[in-house]
């Protein structure tokens, strides 16, 4: 059986530390534990503590800190998804994958198609599968969710992007099925372009796909177009396969 992972932001180096309430209520009440058992704790930055329960009830749980390392787990900020969200529990299907596959950022799309709406009042939850996700994963530094854009914000984002890390390229991949009259790649001819020191932007339509007009507008802003082959995936599909690619292409 694996070690219990907990999330306790602000994790101190060194010394005892005390679990917040929702945790510690899992760690009691859920899960069980008892004194002595060692334990996991991250703090969603990157940083990662094994641990042994000194003391708990229902209400709290301490902890004494063994070792602490920074392992973040991710590719450092440089793979980027701006996805249209399905519905429902899919949305935690997407995040698993994308948290399992160490993309840093998700940036919920809104497209003429989307179906799923994402604002301040329900980010919250997506927040929530990516917690969850990081504790199943062994993923330390929590992918980070950023507020909706439109496919005409793009070129700020990655503009934002730059700012942050001029040594980085970046280059935009919009996923779209290929189109009489459009240039776009296979993930073969994609491979032969790829660079390890670059950082990647993946964009990822809804059920039914892009406009002509939305990709015209990806292309003018510097995204080149990625077919996936000749079946249409699902977003959570794509997502993944998006993901795999990203992760191979910056190991590289």
């Amino acid at each position: 059986m694996s070690i219990p992972r907990f999330l306790v932001p602000q994790l101190p180096n060194q010394g005892t530390v005390e679990l917040p309430a929702d945790e510690a209520h899992h760690a009691s009440r859920v899960l069980r534990c008892s004194p002595g058992d060692s334990i996991v704790l991250f703090d969603g930055i990157g940083n990662e503590a094994m641990a042994t329960i000194l003391s708990l009830d229902k209400r709290s749980v301490t902890a004494t800190i063994a070792s602490f390392v920074f392992a973040p787990r991710d590719h450092s900020g440089r793979l980027h998804f701006a996805i249209a969200m399905p519905k429902g529990d899919r949305q935690r299907n997407t995040i698993e994958k994308l948290v399992e596959l160490g993309v840093d950022t998700l940036i919920p799309l809104e497209t003429a198609r989307s179906v799923a709406v994402v604002n301040d009042a329900n980010s919250d939850r997506l927040v929530r599968y990516t917690e969850e996700a990081c504790k199943q994963c062994g993923r330390n530094r929590l992918m980070s969710i950023r507020p909706t854009l439109r496919i005409g914000d793009i070129q700020n984002y990655v503009n934002s992007l730059t700012t942050q890390d001029t040594s980085a390229p970046i280059q935009i991949w919009i996923l779209h099925p290929k189109i009489d009259g459009q240039s776009a790649y296979s993930i073969h001819a994609a491979n032969a372009i790829a660079a390890p020191n670059q950082s990647l932007l993946f964009l990822i339509g809804p059920e039914g796909g892009f406009t002509d007009a939305e990709v015209t507008e990806a292309v003018q802003q510097g995204a080149r177009i990625l077919s996936l082959g000749d079946r249409i995936q699902r977003v959570e599909t794509a997502a993944s396969t998006a993901a795999v690619l990203g992760h191979c292409w910056l190991a590289e």
